[in-house]
């Protein structure tokens, strides 16, 4: 880059150029602190309003200790349930060394649960407890008998901090309270406006369901990553802008180390937060490689994640982020563009550029097929594969059958669009082009795209197209366009178009505002009037019978999501758990559903013999199909893809209706009620007779 270039890429975010575009800068002391006091207020009326939510959900104040953990479905209470091992031991050190040598979540194994899981969160939230609770800084717990009524025995339910449950409540909603604040600081720098960081945090309460489900769902992994996640990206964003313009070198290594440990808690707290980063590397190679970003400043961000990334693969045993993608491309990229800029003296910088790009992503498929081989992600490959064609197994079956796992619905983008968030944004896209394309006249190309807003819109295009294959994923694109939405307002781009002034700026924002509240206050107010209460007797009893009829060592397999609560609820061993990030759970949930197959009950028997299986926990609604199933998405009909229908087309029955029943000799049926039977295994009955040699006498 020449020096006349270099002094006009300085000058685009510079103080003159801001003036002259109709930007003043706005960073005294005193519109910072006013940020900063709007972000925190911000971020608590968001904690407040999802614990307020959960609390009408489910009516948890008045539910017992039980219910409240069975209240936490499937790997929600897989993930609580560690927390509860910790604030329930004696003290820290030991709860986390059972942790450490947990033997009870894949039983037999004996894994280190802390990095597996990405327990983060729960040990951290464990050790607190205990340290409150060392110190007296708990509030006491108060306690109170609630009559349930029909027929059912009254329970004790306690409400206070020295209550475990409710202390890790406290810290999901503080993590709550963190994502409200990081989306007004990051639409309100992205804009240059205290008005787009207001546009961001309305659009984000208007549309909180299409945003968030923490409010539902507190222990999962997104409820304590995405903060952070989102932290990085922030950042990250402000890293782009100003990065030449950062003289003071404690301020770049302060900058480099808040960017680290955000990845890093990212890193601990979800196995997932890797592909966000892969997504994030993607982006800002391409910003590399079309110019808009310098080599210098790729370079530095793409240290950051090797440094980030190598220290979780040092210290961890999970190997899904050692033989990820993300990984593969780092590791790739960085060789890569070492080699190039060996040639730099033989090719021209354009036949560089394409020499690296075509030399990373070859040697990134290369080393992730021959190289860095694993089969802990298959999963995710064979999943997109689903979505793009007619390819499907008994994992993506598994994954795609469920909601969350389609692709995105028509009611998300029509939400979007009645409380003008989607409009909103589109206008905002379009303004920036028009003010890249007039600037384009003046600096020419690249000069005229502001790196920071190419970042962001990128990233966000990114989410848009994960949630489109994945409906789940709707957690990311949303928030993010809550923030991009801020840029409709921002000075420089609305100067292009004559609005200069502070009275047509504030009279558009409260356009924009009032067109959200329109239909947005309204879905707040439902959202706000929905008023629930969590039961689930069946379930109760099934608990409170294994807890006090089985051993405390008698092992259970049975449905992935029944599984976590039952360990939760009676600390007994099981076989699977939700857990689907690793093969070998994969396998076992495979084996385990056999039940639900249409082999011989003495090959099912068999197979959760080899597995240890003690009980089994048939699920009524499972076995026979009930419920709003979709077509070809009952577990039996799962269970085909395996011999590709050869026992369906020879008219072999299901043998999960046939041990419900109790119709075989090697299931006893030692409970049940109106949703689940637990049958337990007969070892003792099962011999396996040899067919006798037939001796022929010759008379």
């Amino acid at each position: 880059m020449t020096s006349k270039e270099e002094k006009i890429k300085n000058a685009i975010l510079s103080k003159d150029k801001k003036i002259e575009n109709g930007e003043k800068r706005t960073d005294t002391i005193y519109y910072r602190l006013a940020v900063t006091l709007l972000a925190i207020g911000f971020g608590f009326l968001h904690g407040w309003h999802v614990s307020t939510l959960f609390e009408n959900d489910r009516h948890f104040s008045h539910l017992s200790d039980i219910e409240r953990e069975m209240s936490f479905r499937t790997e929600m209470g897989m993930y609580y349930s560690y927390y509860k091992i910790i604030a329930e031991a004696n003290n820290i050190s030991s709860g986390i060394e059972k942790l450490l040598s947990d033997n009870i979540s894949e039983y037999p194994n004996v894994i280190d649960a802390t990095m597996k899981y990405s327990l983060l969160p729960e040990v951290t939230a464990g050790s607190l407890y205990h340290i409150g609770k060392d110190f007296g800084l708990l509030t006491k717990k108060q306690c109170w008998q609630i009559e349930r009524g029909d027929e059912l025995p009254p329970v004790l339910s306690c409400e206070g901090m020295e209550v475990p449950i409710y202390f890790y409540l406290e810290i999901v909603w503080f993590h709550a309270t963190f994502t409200g604040s990081i989306i007004f600081l990051y639409a309100t720098y992205l804009s240059g406006s205290v008005y787009g960081g207001l546009l961001a945090i309305f659009s984000f309460f208007y549309n909180h369901n299409e945003c968030t489900r923490i409010q539902w769902t507190p222990p999962l992994r997104e409820s304590f990553a995405y903060p952070a996640l989102l932290y990085q990206m922030y950042r990250i964003t402000e890293f782009i802008r100003g990065h030449r313009h950062i003289k003071s070198k404690t301020h770049k290594f302060y900058t480099y180390v808040d960017i680290f440990l955000a990845m890093m808690y990212s890193f601990y707290s979800w196995q997932f937060s890797q592909f966000v980063f892969l997504t994030q590397i993607i982006v800002i190679l391409f910003l590399k490689w079309i110019k808009i970003i310098p080599r210098d400043l790729s370079r530095k961000i793409c240290l950051i994640h090797g440094l980030s990334a190598l220290t979780i693969i040092m210290d961890s045993e999970n190997t899904l982020l050692s033989q990820s993608l993300y990984w593969c491309l780092l590791f790739s990229h960085i060789y890569c563009e070492f080699i190039s800029e060996k040639l730099q003296r033989f090719f021209s910088l354009k036949s560089i550029t394409w020499i690296e790009i075509f030399s990373t992503i070859i040697a990134t498929v290369l080393t992730k097929i021959f190289i860095i081989k694993s089969e802990d992600d298959n999963h995710i490959f064979q999943l997109l594969m689903s979505k793009l064609t007619k390819y499907k197994d008994f994992h993506t079956m598994l994954y795609t059958c469920a909601p969350e796992f389609d692709f995105l619905q028509y009611e998300t983008f029509k939400t979007i669009t009645v409380t003008f968030l989607l409009p909103t944004v589109i206008i905002a896209g379009l303004i920036t082009l028009y003010y890249w394309y007039r600037n384009f006249k003046k600096e020419n190309y690249p000069n005229c795209i502001e790196p920071e807003i190419a970042y962001s819109a990128l990233q966000c295009g990114a989410f848009i197209l994960m949630a489109v294959f994945i409906m789940r994923l709707k957690l990311f694109m949303t928030p993010h366009l809550c923030i991009i939405s801020g840029l409709v307002i921002g000075k420089r781009y609305l100067a292009k178009f004559g609005l200069k002034s502070e009275t047509s700026r504030a009279a558009l924002v409260a356009l924009i505002l009032a067109l959200m509240t329109f239909n947005g206050m309204q879905r707040l107010q439902e959202e706000r009037n929905h008023v629930g209460e969590y039961m689930n007797i069946e379930q109760e009893e099934l608990f409170e019978w294994i807890k006090l009829k089985t051993p405390k060592n008698a092992v259970f397999a049975g449905k992935m999501s029944l599984m976590a609560n039952l360990m939760l609820s009676t600390g007994r061993p099981i076989v699977n758990n939700p857990y689907y990030e690793n093969k070998e759970m994969r396998d076992r949930t495979m084996k385990v559903y056999e039940m639900f197959s249409r082999k011989e009950p003495v090959a099912v028997y068999e197979t959760l013999r080899k597995l240890h299986v003690d009980y089994v926990v048939l699920d009524e609604n499972l076995c026979f199909g009930f419920g709003n199933v979709k077509p070809g998405c009952r577990m039996v009909d799962l269970m085909d893809l395996l011999d590709n229908g050869k026992n369906k087309k020879s008219g072999k029955p299901p043998v999960c209706p046939i041990l419900y029943r109790g119709y075989n000799h090697l299931f006893r049926k030692v409970f049940s009620n109106q949703n689940y039977v637990v049958l337990s295994l007969e070892y003792s009955k099962y011999v396996e007779i040899k067919p006798k040699k037939t001796i022929t006498y010759q008379l």
